[in-house]
């Protein structure tokens, strides 16, 4: 009888103790993913205007992901939120459904970007245009390379064990990439006046993300299905 008791006063310790670091770990998501929405959506504004300024599709196509990006964020922020809620109630099922239904919204997201910068890539290729200020269009993307950097490092633990996190943060390593692509870009300009290689990199960044979104789709629709065979 002892022995009996003792077990179940350890067996309520362990699991106050759970949901208690599980709170305190979605606690910590949303700070970071806060962090990331605020630097993102503070950026994406002015990389359009320059982008429009400068006449580079690249650059305007990067701050179209970038809206898009605070859209995601901003979903897996109202995700977080509720499964906090769910786990402080312990309703572990609902919380991990609620996030595979997120990353298989941000993944859907990033297929619709994908294609969408793919049609103006192909557009701007077949009708280049007469001019391209790069010197703006390489600074500007040295700066989004700086913030999608620093949201890389911020999310990067978290997406190894989260869904929800993981759809954010490829939204993220997409536009990370992308900046990387209009500095390339914005070189070839200036130095050999290549203005086809800002439709070029357009399609080129379109296919990295669309290569990273089906993955996550996948996984997280087949986290769902496990997840509902699991409850019946």
């Amino acid at each position: 009888m002892l022995n009996s008791h003792s077990h179940h006063g350890h067996s309520h310790h362990g699991i106050h103790g759970c949901t208690c670091h599980t709170l305190s770990n979605y606690d910590r998501k949303i700070k970071l993913l806060w962090t990331a929405l605020i630097a993102i959506a503070s950026f994406a504004a002015l990389e359009f205007g320059v982008g429009y300024w400068s006449h580079s599709l690249a650059l305007q196509a990067e701050s179209g992901h970038l809206l898009s990006d605070s859209f995601a964020l901003a979903l897996s922020l109202l995700a977080a939120w509720f499964v906090q809620r769910q786990a402080a109630r312990g309703e572990n099922f609902a919380r991990m459904r609620i996030e595979a239904i997120a990353a298989v919204l941000n993944g859907l997201g990033l297929v619709a970007i994908a294609v969408w910068i793919a049609i103006e890539s192909v557009s701007r290729l077949q009708s280049p245009p007469t001019e391209i200020l790069s010197l703006p269009m390489l600074v500007t993307a040295g700066v989004g390379l700086g913030v999608n950097g620093f949201n890389v490092f911020l999310l990067h633990d978290s997406s190894h064990h989260d869904l929800n996190v993981r759809g954010a943060f490829l939204h993220i390593l997409a536009d990370l990439i992308s900046s990387i692509g209009v500095i390339v870009a914005a070189i070839a300009i200036w130095l050999m006046h290549w203005l086809w290689v800002d439709g070029a990199v357009g399609l080129f960044v379109s296919s990295l993300i669309f290569v990273s979104a089906i993955p996550l789709i996948i996984q997280s629709l087949n986290s769902i299905r496990n997840k509902v065979s699991l409850e019946q």
